[in-house]
């Protein structure tokens, strides 16, 4: 499958180097241009390219940037993506990063605001788990403690081929409902970076509570804190030094009333 990807940030270029490695063609651009994402595309293996080249001949968009930056994307972008093009969106609103969103703010779900965007629909995928998870925690599919994400779309059809894209990662696919349902996995819900099991998963969803969910990105944010630069540094870096543990994954556990993870499960070895 031919895969474009938008966004150099830890998420987008460990979708690349995932996407890679289970045999997909590649293509990465991001808005810093070629040059500057030469390197990370060189260490994948894939192809860097320009914005406008990205959207050309492939069966799958990517869209990993910041949750604020959607809109004028859309309008980069407008008229310039195939009709059979499936539209991914990885992203998460963080108010303090993306400003205010007033939809968003009076109620609107994150990603029914994406799909308005651009007029057609999208997949909600790859965005309730962290960078670290997502680029060491992929295991062959029926290895117990897989690691389950969910994807929520419109079109059925288009949401088939991303639940094949999550399994190809190495991780087991919920089929989530409809984008509108798709709050029950944004930022800090029982299902946000919990890294849990498909059963686990399906009860975290159905476990969330929406009105809740601001107050624990506030919380999620004091606790990280506890950990210091250094720790924010390589979890933003992508580079990840041996014995690492991203802490961010026990607090969004603990926040949400969540079992503590093993010693092992802290401590993933990419076996896929």
């Amino acid at each position: 499958m031919k895969i474009g990807i938008i966004g150099a940030g830890v998420i987008g270029k460990g979708l690349a180097r995932n996407f890679k490695a289970a045999g997909h063609e590649v293509t990465l651009a991001d808005a810093r241009g070629v040059a500057s994402i030469q390197a990370i595309a060189d260490a994948a293996g894939i192809t860097a390219v320009e914005m406008e080249d990205v959207v050309k001949d492939v069966d799958v968009l990517v869209l990993s940037i910041p949750f604020g930056n959607i809109p004028d994307l859309a309008k980069t972008l407008e008229g310039k993506i195939g009709a059979d093009v499936v539209i991914v969106e990885t992203t998460n609103y963080w108010p303090n990063r993306d400003g205010i969103v007033e939809e968003v703010e009076n109620g609107k779900v994150n990603s029914v605001w994406v799909q308005e965007q651009f007029g057609r629909p999208v997949v909600k995928a790859f965005s309730n788990i962290g960078a670290y998870s997502l680029a060491t925690g992929g295991k062959p599919k029926g290895s117990e403690g897989r690691i389950a994400l969910a994807v929520s779309g419109d079109e059925q059809k288009s949401k088939d081929v991303v639940l094949g894209l999550v399994d190809d990662d190495g991780f087991d696919a919920l089929d989530a409902g409809p984008l509108e349902d798709s709050w029950r996995q944004q930022a800090c819900s029982p299902a946000y970076c919990t890294d849990l099991t498909l059963p686990e998963l399906v009860k975290a969803r159905k476990s969330a509570e929406r009105e809740t969910l601001r107050d624990k990105q506030a919380l999620l944010f004091s606790k990280m804190g506890e950990y210091g630069d250094e720790f924010f540094k390589i979890i933003m870096s992508g580079n990840y030094p041996e014995g690492f543990v991203d802490h961010g994954v026990d607090i969004a556990r603990a926040i949400n009333g969540l079992p503590e993870r093993t010693d092992e499960q802290k401590l993933y070895k990419r076996t896929f």
